[in-house]
Formats: structure tokens, sequence, C-alpha cells
């Protein structure tokens, strides 16, 4: 029988995606918030009880948690299956609030992607591109917190311009995340509200990033100390 820790799923879930060919894991709990399952995707054709035996060992040495492999299932994916689930979904930008006076400000971008929301907030100069600035940059945090690894967004510049006859803005930003860095680039254009195209152009530029990262869930159940007397 799994026993309860002291331990957030998400740890437990960073350690068993962080083995071996595991592309992704799910962690089912019963009403007293023992481990009840356990399932996992894996990206080649590596031996499924291989796999079981990794999740068993890393639950166990790193969190003193102990699980029966029945309670472990492995499904395969072959490549085109694999790229398709590792594909994530996209935020969508909800709204956007901006406050300031005596040229600095403060801006709230809130985003949703399934069934979670979240707010982004940042505050600085607002002269000139100065508000666009912060609102790419609440954009970014609002992302990051919709993702399940530590990733972090560094605006480098925001310029605007026109192409095609309309109006556009262009966000570049770096990106520094588990997998290293990466150069980022944005576009939207627009019509009449730039403000809220400099969200959706942060939200372009880093489009790339999210669709390969785990999301946080909504919900975290809490594995707890047990007992054994």
């Amino acid at each position: 029988m799994a026993k309860r820790r002291d331990v957030p799923e998400r740890q437990l879930k960073q350690a068993i995606t962080a083995l071996p060919d595991v592309g992704s894991c799910k962690i089912e709990f019963g009403e007293d918030g023992d481990i009840a399952a356990v399932h996992i995707v894996s990206r080649s054709k590596r031996a499924p009880k291989q796999i079981v035996r990794d999740v068993e060992s890393v639950l166990f040495a790193d969190f003193g948690v102990k699980i029966d492999h029945r309670k472990v299932s492995v499904a395969q994916l072959d490549p085109e299956q694999e790229q398709v689930l590792t594909r994530g979904t996209r935020p969508r930008f909800v709204s956007m609030k901006f406050s300031g006076s005596g040229g600095r400000g403060r801006c709230e971008v809130v985003l949703e992607r399934d069934d979670l929301e979240v707010t982004g907030e940042s505050s600085g100069v607002a002269a000139g591109l100065g508000r666009l600035r912060l609102i790419a940059r609440a954009t970014f945090h609002a992302v990051e917190k919709l993702l399940e690894e530590r990733v972090e967004f560094e605006l480098l510049d925001i310029i605007k311009l026109t192409a095609g006859g309309r109006d556009a803005l262009i966000v570049l930003a770096t990106c520094v995340y588990e997998r290293g860095v990466k150069d980022l680039a944005g576009c939207v254009q627009f019509d009449e509200d730039e403000q809220e195209a400099a969200a959706l152009a942060a939200l372009d530029a880093c489009n790339r990033i999210v669709e390969i990262t785990p999301q946080v869930e909504r919900t975290e159940y809490e594995v707890t100390p047990f007992d054994e007397t």
C-alpha cells in the first residue's frame, strides 16, 4: 500500500516525469490520501515493467512512499501520438486592468488555460511604450503561474510598427527553463486596442514553450504523514 506522506502531488509528478522515457503521468488518490493509481504515458518502446520499477524506486527513494507495482499502469505511444499528446493547450486572454499616475503604473492581466485562471502583475514606468512593456511583463508573469515547471520570461523589447497597412506589435523575450535558454518573438496586428495587442503578442511569443510544458492543475492533493502503528 502507498503510505501517505507530507509531499505535494506536484513534487511526486515531477519526480516521475523526470524518469527516462516517461512522457506524462497522472496520480489518483483514495479518500484516505493514499496513492490509488499512477498512470504513465511512455515515449518509447522501453519495457513497461522497467518503467514501473523506476516509478516504485523513485517514490520510495525520494519520498519514502511505497506503492504496489499493480497500481502503476503504462501506456506506450507511437511518435505521431506522442506529438499530439505533448502539445499543450494555449492560454486565453481574459481581461486586463491598468492603473497609474505620475508616469508610473500597475498592470494586472488575467489568463485562462483549460479550467485554470491566473493573474499576472507588473508595476513600473508607464510613460511612452512603458505601459505596453508593463502589460507584456504582467502577461509573462501570468503564464509562469500556469506552468508546472520553473519557467521565467524576460522581456527584451516591444516594437510598434505598421505592416500590411495595419499597426502591429512585436514582443521580443528570453525564456529560461529546465531545457535551457531560448529567444522568443511574438507578433500581433491590431486595429484599435494596442494594450490588449501587447498582451496577445506576449502570449504569441511564449506559446511554443507553453505547448511543451506541463500545466499546473487547479487542485493539488497533499500526501500527509501516515502512522503505521
